[in-house]
């Protein structure tokens, strides 16, 4: 089966890694490991409108003094899903699922500027604080986390080999890209020629004229 990802899949596998997630429960995962959702769930079988509602009783969670409501492969929160349902104009009963969260952070990505370093706009320093922004386990360029308090879970050449394969693998699809290959119409069949007794004046209605017409493209108004 293809992987709709396959191109940014090395900085979405990095992300499972420095936010804990790939060594637990994967796209399952929650903050804190269930603490806050009741023990462990199935979020790839729940719906937006569910995850909405556990999300919800995450941030109330008495027990809770991150304020945080992080969950799922990439840990995102409510108010960023909130933001990309509304951008991607998904539905409260589209499904959580791996493809869903895969999706979901390959928006952030191209928030952060992936696109934009991909076209050597961007430098890798820019694109390493960009992303040090969206989630707080990747390091800045300066190899420690954006926000205070939060360190680092991967190093600055980790993240640099995840972009790097990224970016090898662009230039290996779009090399590879070739036009789709058009089915080439079969000739038109030529008419029959009226029987030599018969008027062979064309007329506009029926005949052979119509089946000419019909042949070539003609239509009625």
């Amino acid at each position: 089966m293809t992987d709709p990802f396959y191109v940014y899949r090395p900085v979405l596998d990095l992300l499972g890694k420095s936010e804990g997630t790939a060594k637990g429960r994967g796209y399952n995962e929650t903050l804190a490991y269930g603490a806050y959702t009741g023990g462990h769930r199935n979020l790839v079988t729940m719906t937006l409108a569910d995850i909405d509602e556990l999300q919800r009783a995450m941030l109330v969670h008495p027990a809770n003094r991150l304020n945080s409501s992080a969950l799922g492969l990439y840990q995102i929160v409510r108010k960023t899903r909130v933001e990309i349902e509304q951008k991607l104009r998904l539905r409260p009963t589209d499904l959580f699922d791996e493809a869903m969260q895969d999706r979901m952070a390959c928006y952030l990505l191209g928030k952060r500027g992936i696109d934009q370093w991909l076209a050597k706009t961007m430098s890798d320093v820019e694109i390493l604080n960009s992303l040090a922004k969206e989630w707080a386990s990747l390091p800045t360029s300066k190899g420690i986390g954006h926000y205070n308090g939060q360190r680092a879970s991967v190093s600055v050449s980790e993240v640099l080999d995840a972009l790097a394969q990224v970016r090898q693998r662009r230039g290996a699809t779009s090399s590879q890209l070739r036009p789709v290959e058009q089915a080439k119409p079969a000739p038109a069949p030529k008419p029959s020629p009226p029987p030599a007794n018969q008027n062979t004046a064309p007329t506009k209605k029926g005949g052979w004229w119509a089946a000419i017409q019909a042949l070539f493209g003609g239509r009625s108004k």
